[in-house]
């Protein structure tokens, strides 16, 4: 009798199915083979065994993939011999059964994968909160900011800015380029997906890129120009690789335009916008060199036209070759741009502003030109405008893992480190004057001199696990931990108080654990609520002169109020606004302290009448 004829993928896919996926010399070996056997074709296969193991990664597997080669060594003879080796029967009758087994995970893969998707997205989702956060936080972008200057560049409403102390502190960490921490004055470049901020691109004054942690960037965009219209798009949506590369294509042509801020985003983010709109004239706009096949892929993706920019043969941008259309701008004009996509692309263009060839290295003769149109501004409300001007309504901040919510203040993060002499209240500011009958404060600076800050005091891992789990019980999971440094400081926030350690969030899922053994209460009434297990869920500021921490109350209400009016402050100093602004400012800081100390007042009141009938509140739980 004749054995049945079965074609050599499928006799790959039943040998595959008895080889475990787990080991990574094992899994490289195979793709090896299956390069070499089947080339290209077998990337599916292969994809799908992978998947088979518990720590599978698509973003691995396919990086893994492409940088096999066909010569590795490895044969499809070496995939049987290995799966001989695991029970499999190279006779033909032994195996067509096996053809049929699907590359399924087992039960606990499965479920390991599961646990990991979940933790993935409640990692994005934070990711999302702090980048909004930041977001509201950042200000508009002042007059030469150094990137956009060598980009001949003005900023658009669309981007902000904020000192890189100030986003160390609000993140908790440095943002960093290839090792390099982010420095000077740091671009804020929002990453949009569903109308939604995802997370941000940040780019310094000497142009090293950098995005939050945990943050999703795939699928997600930056948008120069007003939003493409649903029905009838009337003029054509760009699509390109960076901000500045699309920023000066919109000013060229008044177009729409799209950034995908990453080669390998480019087809994603143009698949999605050809299903949202389907009838609309989309362009892909290609960069010279490795960027060019990413590109083509997403015209390709798209049904759409792609275009790249011209250069003179001998063209140069700091002794480089020129490759996008930001350096067709600097050396030969908007205008040259305008003309060139309208040439393509056969539509007349609508420049938003004017400009003239620049030559490379110097950019100078900028537009006061802005753009008027901010994209998704009115989804998000402005966390400055709701202090300064509308304090009447119950301030609310994230509801975090633990009890029953409390209304506090409005989501945000510590401001940057500053010298413990300046930093430090003398006093609890809840018995404080009211602000009307003192002069606003300054905005706090930073201290010509401090204290350098050192090393860490001690490690997490120093940190018993009871504690640590602790955290991750009130402030939820995944957690940031860190422990303090010699003179570091001053770290505000909520804490949960335990026996050895002071347990404080001092940024979106960031904790720092202060320890208790020479900790310094300075008011009589910190003591006392240390003492009698009152701390926990208190705003307080913490300290360090060398190892010795010491704490302090803190107001976040008063705090972010001083830091928005100092920020409009500085705003209007570099736009060269009225003097006569920072008299209205303060007193406007003045008015909104003091409704926010009425409206802290009503709702004490309201606290007592409802607690006259019940018993005496315990300790902290």
């Amino acid at each position: 009798m004749s054995m049945p004829q079965t074609d050599e993928t499928a006799r790959v896919r039943a040998a595959l199915a008895l080889i475990p996926a787990e080991d990574y010399g094992t899994w490289v070996d195979m793709a090896f083979a299956l390069k070499h056997g089947l080339g290209d074709a077998g990337f599916e296969i292969w994809d799908e065994w992978s998947r088979t193991a518990g720590n599978y990664d698509e973003r691995a597997a396919r990086t893994t993939w492409c940088s096999v080669k066909e010569s590795g060594g490895k044969t499809l003879a070496s995939l049987f011999w290995l799966a001989r080796e695991h029970g499999f029967d190279l006779r033909r009758g032994h195996y067509p059964d096996r053809l049929a087994t699907a590359l399924v995970p087992s039960p606990d893969v499965l479920e390991r994968r599961n646990r990991e998707a979940a933790r993935q997205q409640a990692r994005h989702a934070a990711a999302a909160r702090e980048a909004q956060e930041i977001w509201q936080w950042a200000r508009p972008v002042g007059p030469a900011h150094p990137y956009l200057v060598r980009k001949g560049l003005d900023s658009v409403p669309a981007l902000r800015e904020l000192e890189a102390p100030e986003l160390r502190a609000l993140l908790g960490y440095a943002p960093a380029s290839e090792g390099r921490p982010l420095s000077g004055r740091v671009l804020v470049v929002p990453v949009w997906i569903d109308r939604a901020i995802s997370t941000l691109e940040l780019i310094d004054e000497a142009g090293n890129k950098s995005s939050l942690a945990g943050g999703v960037k795939k699928g997600g965009y930056w948008m120069a120009g007003a939003a493409p219209v649903a029905d009838g798009q009337a003029t054509p949506i760009l699509i390109g690789e960076g901000m500045a590369t699309m920023l000066s294509a919109h000013c060229a042509t008044g177009w729409v335009a799209l950034a995908a801020l990453s080669s390998g985003n480019l087809p994603p983010v143009a698949e999605s916008l050809r299903k949202q709109f389907p009838d609309a004239d989309i362009v892909v706009l290609g960069e010279l060199g490795p960027g060019e096949i990413k590109s083509r892929q997403a015209a390709d993706a798209s049904r759409a036209r792609m275009v790249l920019p011209v250069f003179a043969a001998d063209a140069r941008i700091d002794d480089k070759a020129p490759s996008d259309f930001n350096d067709m701008a600097v050396l030969s004009g908007f205008a040259r741009v305008g003309e060139h996509l309208g040439e393509v692309v056969g539509r007349d263009v609508m420049p938003v502003v004017e400009r003239t060839g620049l030559p490379a290295g110097m950019v100078n003769g900028r537009s006061n030109g802005r753009e008027s149109d901010e994209p998704m501004e009115d989804m998000m409300g402005n966390v400055k405008e709701k202090i300064v001007n509308a304090v009447d309504d119950t301030p609310r901040r994230r509801t975090l893992k633990r009890g029953a919510p409390k209304p506090t203040t409005p989501s945000e993060a510590p401001e940057p480190v500053m010298t413990s002499a300046e930093a430090q209240p003398t006093g609890d500011r809840s018995t404080a004057g009211p602000a009307g009958d003192t002069p606003a404060a300054e905005p706090r600076r930073f201290a010509p001199t401090r204290p350098p800050v050192g090393e860490p005091l001690f490690a997490v891992a120093e940190v018993p696990s009871e504690v640590r789990a602790l955290a991750e019980h009130r402030f939820g999971s995944p957690l940031r931990m860190g422990t303090p440094r010699e003179n570091g400081g001053p770290y505000r926030g909520e804490v949960f108080n335990t026996e050895h350690y002071l347990i404080q969030e001092v940024a979106t899922r960031s904790v720092v654990f202060h320890p208790k053994t020479q900790m310094e209460f300075v008011s009589e009434r910190l003591r006392w609520m240390d003492e009698n297990a009152r701390l926990n869920g208190s705003e307080l500021q913490v300290g360090y002169e060398g190892d010795r921490p010491r704490v302090y109350p803190w107001d976040r209400a008063r705090d972010l109020l001083d830091r928005t009016v100092g920020s409009l402050k500085k705003s209007a100093r570099e736009l060269n606004f009225s003097p006569n602004l920072d008299g209205m400012l303060d007193q406007l800081q003045a008015r909104s302290w003091a409704r926010i100390r009425e409206a802290r007042t009503a709702a004490l009141e309201q606290s007592k009448e409802r607690s006259v009938s019940q018993d005496p509140p315990g300790p902290d739980r």
